[in-house]
């Protein structure tokens, strides 16, 4: 069994084929996905799925990119959406995806700051896993982190793109790596950071419709295509395929305090 751990079937490049890039999944062997929300709207999709189709759970809360949704440019927070997220979590397994994104730089800086600190918060008041979404922040990131308070359930570093470094402040510290698509690149960097930390310490996930892996990069990506970055994490780690399965699919279900069945 394969658990795709992120992806975001609600967006409109899926138009109207999720239920079959839901059976190619399935057909591929991935049984079980998390949808991650980003924003208000994209976390009570995730929610309303997840009550109405039992492969799917949830995740709540507001991406970097929308921070100004949890907190003004001077740090001002925004109660009344940050308890529409704890309302949310309730039908949710984890509390992201959070962060800091200093690559876009979508949202003020220190609203990004204050609006992942506040969501720490609450998945450490609600004692839920969090999905981290950091991306050429990683020092600032941790920074928060350790400021902050880590949540008692930790989480995953989606998506993950740090240094060596980075891999191993969070491995240490009780996070699991998110690996999707950017691992089967040719000049990808994740190649050490995988074989350092183990199929352990990771988890396995697409971020569809994007980061697609070779051979479908360039395209719209979906979820059955986890199974050609499994091939190659198994691969690197010197795995049979179906115990890389097995491992990655228990850390995430331990994660989050689900059963296999």
């Amino acid at each position: 069994m394969f658990i795709d751990t992120h992806l975001h079937i609600n967006r409109k490049e899926f138009n109207n084929e999720s239920a079959d890039v839901v059976n190619r999944a399935i057909s591929a062997g991935v049984t079980r996905f998390m949808n991650v929300g980003y924003d208000i709207e994209s976390s009570k999709y995730s929610v309303d799925l997840s009550a109405r189709d039992k492969r799917f759970y949830a995740a709540v809360g507001v991406h970097p990119h929308d921070a100004l949704l949890i907190a003004s440019a001077d740090e001002e927070i925004n109660i009344e959406n940050l308890n529409e997220i704890k309302k949310m979590a309730k039908g949710a397994v984890a509390i992201g995806e959070i962060g800091l994104d200093y690559f876009r730089d979508l949202s003020p800086r220190p609203a990004q700051r204050a609006a992942f600190s506040a969501q720490l918060e609450l998945a450490t008041e609600l004692n839920m896993p969090v999905v981290l979404h950091i991306r050429d922040a990683y020092d600032e990131a941790i920074g928060v982190l350790e400021k902050t308070g880590l949540p008692p359930k930790r989480g995953i570093m989606h998506s993950f793109a740090g240094d060596m470094l980075a891999a191993e402040w969070a491995v240490e510290n009780g996070f699991l790596l998110g690996i999707g698509g950017p691992v089967t690149y040719r000049n990808s960097k994740l190649f050490e950071s995988v074989k350092l930390v183990g199929a352990e310490n990771i988890v396995l996930e697409t971020d569809a419709p994007w980061l697609p892996p070779v051979p479908h990069r360039g395209k719209r990506n979906e979820p059955s295509y986890l199974v050609h970055t499994a091939e190659h994490v198994a691969q690197l780690l010197e795995l049979p395929l179906a115990e890389l399965a097995s491992v990655t699919a228990t850390n995430f279900l331990d994660l989050i305090g689900a059963s296999g069945e």
